[in-house]
């Protein structure tokens, strides 16, 4: 078959082999799915084709139980000839029990225990929200960090080439910069993307028994890499500069240790994965006390590592450069301080999107639904001497009273576990109630921050602020897609569940 033969029929040449193909895989799967249904349905066929004989009569099951009206004879009789008492499942605080009633018992006990106890909160599940890997993040962090190193730089030592009487060809006097400097810069930006390339390399080789001792010896390796090296660089800095520049690029030392200690995980690592918390429906008061507060902590330390790693990024990639910057370089303080200040906005909302996603709020929050919250009333007076007491194991629903150090507290919520005067619990259900409120108030400061970008890329006249401004408001698009998905999933989930809960305490008020 020649050329001009395969152009001018280009049906039998690509199409034919195609459809041959497809015919013979459907084919081979239909042989494969009979085959696995003959020698699966075998026992089957022949059960169903035994028990549908009609010239086998067979017996009739006996029945277990009987539909039998309250009050009934046959009821009165069996109980009578000194059977069991009647047995009923009772749903008490979302835990089945069987209470044993005698059979001269006439008051349904199960009742009054539903009526002193509130129900407990419906949760719905929370949708799947496709996040960024750890490498992925730590990628894009350090070349956004990277970048906006190389634009505070373009700021303070660029050139004007394109002028006739110039006397360079480059946008930037490079022989000024530190390249002692550059190199402390970068390896304390690549730190955490260091460990999380090392880590899922290993992955790939490593068993995965072995891989928590290996994850360790990777974590003391890399730790002792990026310290030796921040050392060699820190020896040749300190030769060539005073000491008081050398104090300005170890400070951020000083605020590690005062907030997270000789702990080196925090400075390695975002985040441990290794245990992600998850919620109980416990039907302990105390169980839910300790588990909201696990999940208080844990929310705090993420703000730390948000906040510290923003304002690392932003110290390093923009401050650091002008502090180091040659005594007779003349250059615009405003802007360069502008550039600092829109990183660290920037970066803040990377690590808050990756750090307080939509879903890991939904455990806090179905912690704090359960935990409630508690509202001063009034102090205890004569009048007020028949409120009881607060126990901690007891739950109590809206509208309970209850004295605590001599003064009232009213349960605002429509079930409470939580400690009348410990704010911590306060805070804790103020945040977490509504969590699509914390995320609305990411959205919103993402929102003012791209707004300001904005502002200042249609008035910026200066090339390389302009450059500066337009460069970083790629990544906050970035995160302001994330911070909007979220923000409407969590609206939705939370409005949905909301409407429910309102049912069911309206359910519980009218019986």
């Amino acid at each position: 078959m020649s050329c001009t033969e395969n152009e001018s029929n280009p049906f039998v040449v690509f199409f034919l082999p195609a459809v041959v193909g497809c015919l013979t895989i459907l084919l081979a799967r239909r042989w494969a799915n009979a085959q696995v249904s003959n020698t699966s349905s075998t026992a089957v066929s022949r059960r169903r084709k035994i028990i549908k004989d009609p010239l086998i009569k067979r017996p009739l099951p006996p029945i277990a139980t009987k539909m039998v009206a309250t009050g009934a004879k046959k009821s009165s009789g069996t109980a009578k000839k000194g059977a069991a008492p009647q047995v009923s499942d009772e749903d008490i605080n979302g835990k089945r029990t069987r209470p044993r009633l005698s059979p001269s018992s006439t008051a349904p006990v199960s009742d009054i225990k539903l009526a002193d106890n509130p129900l407990p909160p419906k949760h719905i599940p929370f949708p799947y929200i496709p996040q960024d890997g750890e490498v992925l993040f730590e990628v894009m962090s350090f070349v956004f960090t990277t970048v906006a190193m190389g634009l505070q730089f373009l700021n303070l030592y660029r050139t004007m080439w394109w002028l006739p009487h110039s006397h360079t060809t480059q946008a930037v006097n490079f022989y000024l910069i530190d390249p002692h400097l550059v190199a402390f810069i970068v390896t304390l930006l690549s730190r955490r993307l260091l460990l999380s390339v090392s880590l899922a390399l290993l992955a790939c080789v490593v068993p995965p028994k072995k891989m928590p001792h290996v994850t360790i010896a990777a974590r003391m390796f890399i730790l002792g890499v990026v310290l030796g090296a921040l050392s060699w660089c820190t020896y040749f800095i300190m030769v060539k500069y005073h000491v008081l520049k050398i104090f300005y690029l170890c400070y951020p030392a000083l605020i590690y240790f005062i907030l997270f200690g000789f702990n080196s995980s925090p400075f390695l690592e975002l985040h441990n994965t290794d245990t992600p918390l998850m919620h109980s429906c416990s039907h302990e008061p105390e169980q839910i006390r300790t588990e909201v507060e696990v999940l208080r902590q844990d929310f705090n330390m993420r703000v730390k590592k948000i906040l510290f790693n923003s304002i690392l990024g932003a110290y390093y990639s923009s401050f650091v450069p002008c502090c180091f910057a040659q005594s007779y370089l003349h250059y615009d303080a405003a802007g360069a301080a502008q550039q600092v200040g829109l990183v660290w906005g920037a970066l803040c909302g990377r690590y808050a999107a990756h750090l307080l996603p939509a879903a890991h709020t939904d455990a806090p929050h179905r912690a704090a639904r359960h935990l409630g919250r508690w509202t001063l009333v009034t102090a205890l007076s004569s009048d007020t001497s028949e409120v009881p007491e607060w126990s901690g194991s007891k739950w109590w629903r809206s509208g309970a009273r209850v004295r605590v150090a001599d003064c009232v507290y009213e349960a605002s919520a429509p079930l409470v576990c939580a400690h009348p005067t410990d704010a911590h619990h306060t805070r804790f259900y103020s945040v977490f109630n509504n969590p699509s409120k914390l995320l609305c108030l990411l959205l919103c400061l993402q929102l003012a921050l791209v707004a300001t970008q904005l502002c200042l890329l249609f008035s910026s006249f200066a090339w390389h602020y302009f450059l500066a401004v337009l460069i970083l408001l790629f990544i906050n698009y970035y995160t302001l897609f994330k911070m909007a998905r979220d923000y409407l999933v969590a609206w939705k989930v939370y409005k949905a569940e909301n409407l429910i809960q309102d049912k069911n305490v309206a359910m519980q008020t009218t019986n």
